[in-house]
C-alpha cells in the first residue's frame, strides 16, 4: 500500500493532467485516461496502486475545469447539456465569469455533500440498497425516459387561430423529440452492438457520437447566428441569494446521486429529475445544480470504487480503473477523501483564473472565427479518437442533433443514443434487434 506522500504526488499528477486538458472543447478525461494507458501503460511509469489516485485527481479536475468549455465555447457532454442554454445568455449579457462562480459554488457544495456522507454513511448502506433496488433497474431506465416525455413543456402553437393548428403545431414538438430519441437509440445501439468503428477504437466510440449530439449543433448554430460576444466582467462576486445558492447545491447533489447509483441514468437525466422534485427555479439555482449534479454524478461514481465492503463498478472510469488495480483497504477510502478535497481546491483556483484569461481573449475577438476553429477541433479530436468511422460518426450525430433544433425540441433526447441500446440490452433484445436491422454482431 503506498505512503500518504505517494499518495499526494500521484494525485497531484493527475490534477495536472485535468487542469491541463479538460478545459480544452472535445476532450473528455476518461478518454485522456484511456489514450495515456494505452500510450504508456501504468505500469512502467507508476505503481498499480497509484493509478486510482491519479485518476480521481483528473477527474475531480476535469468536473470543474470542464465548465469553461461549455460557458465560453458551447460544449458539452451529456451531463452538462441542461447547461448550454442559461449559461449562454449570461455570456451575451458579459457575465460568462459570474456562470462559472455559479457552477463552481455548486461544484464546491457538492464536493463538500460526497466527502461528508461518503465518509460516513454511504458505505454502511449503499450495499443493502443496492441490493434492494438493482432487480428494478430497468424499469427506472423506462420510467424517467416517459418522465422526459412527459415533463416536455410545449413552446409552439399558441398563436395559431384554428385550434386544431394549435394542437398539430405543438404535438410536432412532441413527436420531433420522439423521432430524434430514436433516431439517436438506433445510431447508438449500431455503434455499441456492430463493427462499424473499428474494434481498436473501441474503448472510445462513443465520444464522436455525443460531440454530434450536445457539441457540434451549438458551435454551427454560433456560427450561423454570428454571435458577438461583449465585453465580460470578471469581478468574483456573483449575483444570488445564498437560499438559491443552497437549494440548487441539493437539487444537484440528489440528481447526481441518482445517476451515480442506477446504472446507464446519465447525469443530465438525473438533475432533470431531481430539478422537478425539489422545483428548482431561476437561472442561478439551477446552474449551481448543474456544478453540484456533475461531482456526484462522476466524482461519487467514482468513489464509489474505493469503498471496500461494494464491488459497484459505476461509470466507464472505475470499470476501467478497476482492470489495472482495485483499492481493497479503508485506508485507501480516505486517501481517496483526501484526494478529492484537494483536487477540489487546486480545480477552483484553475477555474478562476483560466475563465479571467479566456474571458479577455474572447472579448473583442470574432466569435465566428473561434467558433470555426473550435468546429474543427472536435473534427479532429473525434479523427483522432475513432479515425474516419468517428468522422462520419460525428457527422451523422450533429444532423440528429440539429434535428432537436429544427422541432425545438429537448436536446436531452439525444441520451437516447445511449439510453436505447442499454435498455435493449438488459431486457435481452439485443441479437432480436440485430437480426431484425440484418447487422451483423462486432467487437
Amino acid at each position: 500500500m503506498l505512503d500518504p506522500l505517494s499518495v499526494i504526488m500521484w494525485s497531484f499528477l493527475g490534477i495536472a493532467v485535468g487542469v491541463g486538458l479538460s478545459w480544452i472543447p472535445g476532450f473528455h478525461i476518461y478518454n485522456i485516461i484511456a489514450l495515456i494507458t494505452v500510450v504508456a501503460p501504468v505500469y512502467t511509469i507508476m505503481p498499480i496502486e497509484a493509478f486510482p489516485y491519479f485518476a480521481l485527481g483528473a477527474l475531480v479536475s476535469f468536473v470543474y475545469l470542464s465548465a469553461i468549455q461549455t460557458v465560453y465555447m458551447s460544449v458539452a457532454d451529456e451531463s452538462f447539456v441542461f447547461m448550454l442554454f442559461p449559461t449562454q445568455r449570461y455570456l451575451v449579457l458579459g457575465r460568462g465569469h459570474e456562470a462559472l462562480w455559479l457552477v463552481t459554488l455548486g461544484a464546491i457544495g457538492g464536493t463538500i455533500i460526497l466527502v461528508t456522507l461518503g465518509l460516513t454513511v454511504v458505505p454502511y448502506i449503499i450495499s443493502p440498497l443496492y441490493n434492494l433496488l438493482v432487480p428494478y433497474v430497468v424499469w427506472f431506465l423506462i420510467l424517467i425516459v416517459v418522465f422526459m416525455f412527459m415533463s416536455e413543456w410545449q413552446k409552439m402553437g399558441d398563436r395559431e387561430k384554428n385550434p386544431w393548428k394549435r394542437l398539430a403545431v405543438a404535438w410536432t414538438q412532441n413527436i420531433g423529440g420522439i423521432i430524434v430519441f430514436f433516431s439517436a437509440g438506433l445510431l447508438g445501439f449500431i455503434i455499441m452492438n456492430t463493427g462499424v468503428v473499428p474494434a481498436e477504437f473501441a474503448y472510445v466510440r462513443l465520444t464522436p457520437m455525443f460531440i454530434g449530439f450536445f457539441g457540434m449543433p451549438w458551435v454551427l448554430q454560433n456560427i450561423f447566428s454570428r454571435i458577438i460576444v461583449p465585453k465580460q466582467r470578471t469581478e468574483d462576486k456573483v449575483e444570488a441569494s445564498p437560499y438559491n445558492i443552497v437549494n440548487g447545491t441539493i437539487s444537484g447533489a440528489f440528481g447526481g446521486s441518482i445517476a451515480a447509483f442506477f446504472p446507464v441514468i446519465t447525469g443530465g437525466m438525473g438533475a432533470l429529475v431531481a430539478g422537478h422534485m425539489v422545483s428548482t427555479r431561476g437561472d442561478d439555482t439551477f446552474i449551481v445544480s448543474q456544478g453540484a449534479n456533475r461531482v456526484l454524478y462522476y466524482v461519487g461514481a467514482f468513489f464509489l470504487l474505493f469503498i471496500p465492503t461494494t464491488t459497484l463498478r459505476r461509470g466507464f472510469g472505475a470499470q476501467f480503473v478497476s482492470s489495472i488495480y482495485i483499492p481493497k483497504t479503508w485506508t485507501e477510502f480516505y486517501y481517496a477523501g483526501g484526494v478529492i478535497l484537494l483536487a477540489a481546491g487546486i480545480s477552483l483556483l484553475s477555474v478562476v483564473y483560466l475563465s479571467k484569461i479566456i474571458s479577455r481573449i474572447i472579448t473583442g475577438q470574432n466569435y465566428i472565427r473561434a467558433s470555426i476553429i473550435v468546429a474543427g477541433l472536435l473534427i479532429l479530436v473525434s479523427y483522432l479518437l475513432a479515425g474516419w468511422e468517428g468522422v462520419l460518426t460525428l457527422f451523422i450525430a450533429t444532423l440528429i442533433g440539429f434535428t432537436a433544433v429544427v422541432f425545438n425540441t429537448r436536446r436531452s433526447y439525444c441520451l437516447g443514443g445511449i439510453i436505447f441500446p442499454i435498455a435493449i440490452s438488459m431486457t435481452g433484445n439485443t441479437q432480436i434487434l440485430l437480426h431484425l436491422l440484418h447487422l451483423t454482431p462486432g467487437f
